[in-house]
């Protein structure tokens, strides 16, 4: 039997998700979990994250949070290539799949990673455009001459 967890986080009001992407609670889950499953000690897992934000502030451009979640990936990939988990050129050709996926997902849909190497068809059709998007200064200057 499955029991609904309900987390309170100080400082949030009920209304407010402790995550503001998924993708943050899914890289947060898998640290948990691997941790659960005795991959390494939680201390492990804060001295790697320590050093990471050591490393790596928060940027003038980015919000605490993202700042957060960037530094948490960061760590994770690092602490997983530490325990030989997996390998650099893995991870990076995942990121790939992943980019490709955002790209080929239509707007509004959730991104997938079956979207990396399939684009999903969408309902809609396009007219086909049979005059140029913009016309050239240089061009309009030509016709007239």
């Amino acid at each position: 039997m499955s029991k609904d967890v309900s987390i309170v986080i100080p400082g949030q009001d009920a209304d407010s998700a402790p995550f503001e992407h998924p993708w943050q609670a899914q890289v947060f889950s898998l640290i948990v979990h691997l941790h659960q499953a005795g991959k390494f000690s939680w201390n492990t897992w804060v001295e790697v994250f320590s050093r990471e934000i050591k490393a790596a502030p928060a940027r003038a451009d980015e919000s605490i949070n993202d700042a957060y979640y960037r530094q948490w990936v960061s760590a994770a990939e690092k602490l997983i290539l530490s325990l030989a988990m997996t390998e650099e050129a893995d991870i990076a050709q995942r990121a790939t799949e992943w980019r490709q996926a955002y790209l080929h997902t239509p707007h509004g849909m959730p991104v997938v990673l079956s979207n990396a190497s399939c684009p999903p068809a969408h309902s809609h059709q396009h007219p086909t455009l049979r005059v140029p998007v913009a016309v050239s200064p240089a061009a309009r200057t030509a016709e007239l001459s």
